[in-house]
């Protein structure tokens, strides 16, 4: 556990037995903590409960405190009228899916303001970095003096001769996806533009940048995006990001390593393991063709089974695990090579 924030209130309780650096094994049960709330009627209770959920930080480990969340959102909960079918009714909106374009935006601001010395906007106050209009001036602080002067070529706001200024690209992969490019420049206001591609609908903006600390190891890291704040809780560079009880895990993507080794398709051609634990079971082998859906692989952890299934038809053309292999997080299980691919 990275970084971690329980609600605590006259209102809201949370019996857990996590803190920041403990290890979330795969031996055993995964019921992590129990968050109540309390209420003179079920509706203020319920308020209370969705708002310790959206309050509650966990870094490091995935938990299901924002489907919580939307679960008891749902207007079926509300009205407490209850079955056994609801979750899987109402799955794709319960369960997120897709990384929101914003939190690619975090991140890539995170990593940026991590390129440049703490003047150029790290965490300063007023939001921006720097952003000198030319290498002759740090533009990172309004402080005077020896001690504030900044090497120009050391801030990381784009500045080139004749030209607009530069993009900085910033490559990450969210787990069992495809990696995503933001790419970041600073702008001659004061703030910053970004570009997402590799498939999101492209966002361009000036985007003023706040980071401050909210104690433990995580910061609160707020912006604005095409006028709308967004907050975050977050590690400072950029990996780990949480809101409203969901978090993500966006690791570093050098995509010239990962040609060389094979593994640029490490996205949702491959297989990669739920969380830490141990491989169970293997029905394919390389070369066997499947079809999309079909179970493949089986992963045992905290006393469950995770069954692993084929994302589209085609044809298994890596598989780097056997019954007993002990696996980690977002680890790499096989790959599995479109069809489509197969025949072009």
């Amino acid at each position: 556990m990275l970084a971690l924030h329980e609600p605590q209130s006259d209102v809201v309780r949370t019996d857990s037995g996590l803190s920041e650096g403990t290890e979330v094994g795969s031996l055993y049960d995964p019921m992590l903590s129990k968050v109540i709330a309390y209420g003179p009627d079920r509706p203020t209770a319920l308020r209370r409960l969705r708002a310790a959920l959206a309050e509650t930080v966990t870094l490091g480990v995935q938990t299901n405190a924002g489907f919580l969340r939307r679960l008891l959102a749902h207007p079926a909960v509300v009205a407490g009228d209850l079955d056994t079918g609801l979750v899987e009714r109402e799955v794709d909106g319960l369960v997120a899916q897709a990384v929101p374009p914003e939190v690619y935006a975090a991140a890539a601001l995170l990593r940026h303001a991590a390129l440049g010395p703490q003047a150029s906007g790290t965490s300063d106050s007023s939001g921006s970095f720097g952003t000198s209009g030319s290498p002759g001036t740090s533009g990172a602080s309004g402080s005077s003096g020896a001690s504030a002067w900044v090497d120009p070529f050391s801030v990381p706001d784009g500045w080139r001769l004749g030209g607009e200024r530069a993009w900085t690209a910033h490559h990450m992969r969210p787990a069992g996806q495809d990696p995503v490019t933001v790419r970041v420049r600073a702008t001659a206001d004061g703030g910053v533009e970004l570009l997402l591609d590799d498939g999101l609908p492209p966002l361009r903006g000036t985007l003023p940048v706040a980071v401050a600390a909210r104690g433990g190891a995580a910061s609160r890291f707020a912006f604005r995006l095409d006028g709308v704040t967004h907050t975050f809780a977050a590690l400072p560079d950029g990996t780990w990001l949480g809101r409203d009880g969901d978090s993500w895990h966006l690791r570093d993507h050098d995509p010239v390593a990962a040609s060389l080794t094979g593994a640029a398709h490490s996205g949702v051609d491959s297989l990669t393991a739920p969380m830490p634990g141990t491989v169970t079971v293997v029905k394919v082998a390389v070369g066997d063709e499947v079809a999309a859906g079909q179970s493949l692989l089986v992963v045992e952890a905290m006393k469950m089974e995770h069954v692993i299934s084929a994302p589209h038809a085609g044809t298994v053309s890596e598989l780097d695990v056997t019954p007993g292999t002990t696996v980690a997080m977002d680890q790499v299980l096989a790959v599995i090579t479109p069809a489509e691919e197969e025949t072009a």
